[in-house]
């Protein structure tokens, strides 16, 4: 049985591999980009700015130093599912049995696929998220060791801080954390340690990592950049989303539902929950399983009610298991149960993801999945070319095309060591594919259009243009997308004077307008 697990585990890995072709989303070319800058030598948010915390920049910087294609971003995401999943299959084992580990790492790697999703997955993967839900996955399989010793808690602690500095908002998972300190922790020979000396070594893990960090920002003198770029910019940009507090908590009351009608792993999950709760007493598993859910819905709320498909991908794992593990309780019920629960199961076949053109049976987007692999495949075979294939990146702010062929002119059309600056969401892409730096730290331009801090000096439209003149691009581009940046920065009566003195329009595509400097 064991064996058959293997295959089936692997041959879901397997799929995946097609989706190294795959362009890099407009996020990961932000976090790559700020990547290169600091194996450069640059500091984050003193010389290049993003609103999420360092820890997926730091993360990339090694990977993209070895594997400098946009093969890196799929590469990532993949070498993070297969580890999950074999974490999932330990702790399954560990504090269930081996089938519920090897069931969890299943339905996370085919209901949790990528492919399921819009454009293949370009959006949702080698994100945050996917690296948060390898952490947490990581931490809590260390608490579950039967031997559990120090070095497994102040390993779980780092687990958590290393899911924090890639989101703040993945504090909410010292919640399974701290409930599987509690929960799990008998030592192996039926003896309890202290509850409060192990909490001490988990804090222990998660503080020195959290030092580490502070002690460099404050050492490069960034660290009020970084609290203004991710924790000032990131609470007005959640707040954004609600109307209130009853509104942020209404959020979190219909988000498990509103998710269980449109996505097949959040229904099963919500099937195993209820199965689980159903068995009295509560073991300590089930605990720790229920709040690592808790935990999930409230990192997601904490980002906004935006609904971004990323956002999800860190509750997969968590989800994964909480199905296997009630599903697994199924045979201990009545008859009736069993039978209301296939029933239900089959019906979610039919109704859960119910979008044009594959309305009615689709086997949990099965369709979908089908037609993802399979385009990426003919790609992979020469039956479609890289400009048709590219096409069907697109959405209102990435164009993976249009950033391919203006960082492909970029490259042509300067030298080495010019630098450049695009203006709208795609500057990190743009830059990291010709290998040429932006001229302001703000290489992206929402941060500058929403005027965020333009009291401080270096900040807002007066920080971006004077970062423009003290090193002026090459080239410029602004974008077209769904934020209108080319709008915003022609409509900036500064900004537009600067451009139209020293720079002569070079060329017009439908996403971005380019200006050349003048000779």
């Amino acid at each position: 049985m064991g064996w058959l697990w293997i295959g089936v585990i692997a041959g879901l890995l397997v799929l995946r591999l097609p989706s190294l072709v795959q362009p890099a989303g407009g996020d990961q070319g932000l976090y790559v980009y700020a990547a290169q800058r600091i194996l450069a030598g640059d500091v984050m948010y003193r010389d290049v700015w993003d609103q999420k915390p360092p820890g997926v920049a730091f993360l990339y910087a090694p990977l993209s130093a070895v594997w400098r294609g946009e093969a890196v971003v799929p590469g990532a995401d993949l070498a993070a599912a297969a580890a999950t999943a074999v974490l999932l299959v330990l702790l399954g084992r560990r504090r269930y049995s081996l089938n519920v580990g090897c069931g969890a790492a299943t339905a996370f790697l085919v209901l949790g696929d990528p492919y399921l999703l819009r454009l293949s997955g370009i959006y949702v993967r080698g994100q945050c998220e996917p690296f948060i839900a390898l952490a947490i996955t990581a931490g809590l399989t260390l608490l579950a060791h039967r031997g559990r010793r120090p070095l497994h808690l102040l390993g779980a602690g780092v687990a958590l801080a290393a899911a924090f500095w890639l989101k703040y908002n993945a504090a909410t998972y010292a919640l399974p954390i701290v409930v599987a300190t509690w929960a799990w922790r008998s030592d192996g020979a039926g003896n309890r340690r202290s509850f409060v000396g192990d909490l001490v070594w988990v804090a222990s893990g998660f503080m020195a990592v959290t030092a580490t960090f502070l002690l460099y920002f404050t050492l490069t003198g960034a660290l009020i950049d970084l609290r203004l770029a991710t924790i000032d910019y990131n609470l007005q940009y959640s707040n954004e989303t609600y109307a209130g507090t009853f509104d942020a908590f209404a959020y979190v009351a219909t988000l498990p539902l509103q998710r269980a009608s449109v996505d097949m792993l959040w229904f099963v999950a919500g099937v195993g929950s209820l199965l689980l709760a159903g068995r009295r007493p509560w073991g300590d598993s089930t605990l720790v399983v229920l709040s690592w859910v808790v935990a999930a819905v409230l990192s997601i709320a904490v980002n906004g009610s935006r609904g971004l498909p990323n956002y999800f991908v860190q509750a997969n794992p968590a989800l994964a298991l909480v199905a296997s593990a009630g599903l697994a309780t199924l045979a201990g019920y009545r008859t009736g149960v069993r039978f209301a629960t296939v029933a239900l199961l089959v019906a979610a076949l039919w109704r859960v993801g119910t979008d044009a053109p594959y309305r009615g049976f689709r086997l949990a987007s099965m369709p979908g999945l089908i037609a993802n692999v399979g385009f990426d495949l003919r790609h992979i075979a020469g039956q479609v070319d890289r400009a048709t294939y590219l096409r069907r990146f697109k959405g209102v702010k990435h164009d993976a095309l249009e950033n391919d062929e203006l960082a492909r002119y970029i490259r042509e059309t300067t030298r080495p060591g010019e630098d450049i600056f695009v203006f709208g969401f795609s500057g990190g892409s743009v830059s990291w594919k010709s290998g040429r730096a932006s001229a302001s730290r703000f290489f992206w331009s929402r941060p500058v259009f929403i005027e965020f801090a333009a009291d401080r000096p270096g900040y807002g439209s007066a920080g971006l243009l004077e970062d423009l003149r003290r090193r002026p691009p090459t080239i410029v581009a602004l974008q077209k997308e769904e934020w209108r940046s080319r709008d915003f920065f022609l409509a900036n009566e500064p900004l537009r004077g600067w451009l139209t003195e020293h720079y002569l329009a070079d060329r017009e595509t439908p996403m971005f307008s380019v200006w050349r400097r003048k000779p």
